[in-house]
């Protein structure tokens, strides 16, 4: 693998500094996209060519294009939903149900927990249902944007039925044949689950959190203001906030519940459907299992957000609870809530490839595969992950440049395989899941309906304390060679480091 040595840091480095430095995420973006490409030609015309191509051909992308048709046109679904006055109906009931601020974010935890399948339908989906319900007790939005964001990935990678498995499995399948090992792929994969120490930590802290309303540092100031003050958004960068659009629009005063539920109920119906036919799952032969690890995940999510606006739209006209030119203009204005959320993921994904001209990940590779002790080496493992994946913005890119050297080097040392990939996996998703370039950070802001760049300061230092404890398991992990107790002693110290730092910060005090 070839890079430019560190040099090839400087790319994303540059434009995560300037997204936390600046909070203009759409010029440090570009930035980023191009300095890189100017140190990669070296030349001021190659790189206003290259600058081009590079985000054309992100836009012009199979996978790309499916996933912004999808954002598109759940923006659309969003929009016609919102005005059918469902959403609001489901907030009348859901106050019957949820009635205090603390059952409001076990609510969205438990939400988050289901949709565990796909980690872009569950980022725009949970936020969308549960905006309402939490701004009715003035939850932040930095909040509910963070159990949006720490339920998505995080529990894609510890489900066994997700989109994400088969792509893991078949970068690990490649390297044991290569390296002449004989392996059961999907058992591999359930061993690997509680050695996640990371993705396990993240999921937990949510329910701690909404428990026990322990915060600190940028959320605590965040869920104070929104207390005291009844502002959900900081009011410095409320203007900023992608999705407002759809708030805006006129509400009938004929929805019911039921104009929320069969949407959302066809939507991922129709979603898991698709994921099981583009998998082959009606084809003689294939498992249920398999179908869904084969699956075309982004084709899949644009089949159900089709045939959802499909049926909401000859829902509510049919009914009469909003008129087809209502329903027209509604989903159109959908669509532009979202081009905010468009706009950043086209430049994410460019610096993505920036950073793969420059050799980022082979840069920071190389690094991690100098000869280290034994019982390091996961815990190196899972640290040069997640900054490869917090400097790309991408856990698939990192699963890919990583899994070959997780994978070779635990059967060189004699470590445990699932503890390393567990390590790859586990780093990936940290530094996935704080990164300002990554496109689920992008859509949980989307879908929570939050400034982009306040999602993600208030999230890292909570994501750091989950990232710091799991390191910390991975050496355990290796010197006892085992999973259980190293996961139990993560979870007890993720919840001992925020009662101290709950302890020593500013104080939220919670209104039921």
């Amino acid at each position: 693998m070839e890079h430019m040595g560190i040099i090839s840091l400087v790319p994303p480095v540059l434009a995560i500094v300037l997204a936390i430095w600046t909070k203009r995420v759409y010029f440090s973006l570009f930035v980023g996209i191009v300095v890189g490409i100017l140190i990669y030609t070296g030349s001021v015309g190659a790189t206003l060519i290259e600058v081009t191509e590079t985000m054309v051909g992100n836009i012009a992308d199979d996978w790309n294009a499916r996933v912004m048709l999808f954002t598109v046109l759940l923006g659309g679904l969003l929009g016609i939903m919102y005005s059918s006055g469902g959403s609001q109906a489901f907030g009348r009931w859901a106050s019957k149900v949820l009635t205090t601020r603390k059952s409001s974010l076990i609510g969205t935890w438990v939400f988050g927990i289901l949709i565990f399948f796909d980690d872009y339908f569950n980022t725009l989906t949970v936020g969308s249902v549960m905006r309402n319900i939490t701004d009715r007790f003035q939850v932040s939005r930095e909040k509910l944007a963070y159990i949006i964001d720490s339920t998505a990935a995080p529990i894609c990678i510890v489900i066994p039925i997700s989109t994400w498995i088969a792509y893991v499995m078949s970068l690990y399948i490649a390297e044991f044949e290569r390296l002449e090992v004989e392996i059961e792929p999907f058992g591999l994969f359930l061993q690997t689950i509680p050695y996640n120490f990371y993705a396990l930590a993240a999921i937990i802290m949510v329910f701690y959190l909404a428990v026990s309303n322990l915060e600190f540092g940028p959320m605590a100031r965040a869920e104070k203001r929104s207390l005291e003050t009844g502002e959900l958004f900081d009011p410095a960068t409320k203007d900023e906030i992608p999705g407002q659009d759809i708030t805006n629009l006129e509400i009938s005063d004929k929805g019911s519940l039921w104009d929320l539920v069969v949407p959302i109920v066809v939507l991922i119906g129709a979603t898991i459907i698709g994921i099981l036919y583009t998998g082959g799952f009606f084809e003689a032969g294939i498992s249920f299992v398999d179908a869904v690890g084969d699956a075309d995940a982004a084709t899949a999510l644009v089949y159900g957000t089709l045939v959802a606006n499909i049926v909401g739209i000859v829902m509510y006209v049919s009914r009469k609870v909003l008129p087809l030119k209502d329903c027209m203009e509604n989903f159109i204005t959908g669509i532009k809530a979202m081009v905010p959320a468009l706009a950043i993921l086209v430049l994410a994904w460019s610096i993505g490839d920036v950073a793969g001209m420059v050799g980022t990940g082979a840069f920071v590779a190389e690094v991690v595969s100098e000869a280290l002790p034994f019982w390091i080496i996961p815990f190196a493992i899972f640290i040069a992950s997640a900054f490869m994946a917090f400097s790309t913005g991408t856990s698939w890119g990192t699963f890919a440049i990583m899994m070959p050297i997780g994978v070779p080097v635990a059967i060189a040392v004699g470590i445990d395989p699932a503890m390393c990939i567990a390590a790859v996996l586990g780093g990936a998703i940290f530094g996935d899941h704080s990164s300002p370039i990554s496109d689920t950070t992008v859509l949980s802001s989307t879908g929570a309906g939050c400034n982009h760049m306040d999602h993600v300061n208030t999230q890292l230092p909570y994501a750091i304390v989950a990232a710091v404890v799991a390191a910390l398991g991975y050496i355990l992990a290796a010197v006892m060679d085992t999973a259980i107790i190293p996961l139990i002693v993560v979870l007890v110290l993720v919840f001992v480091v925020f009662y101290i730092l709950h302890a020593r910060g500013e104080k939220v005090v919670e209104k039921s």
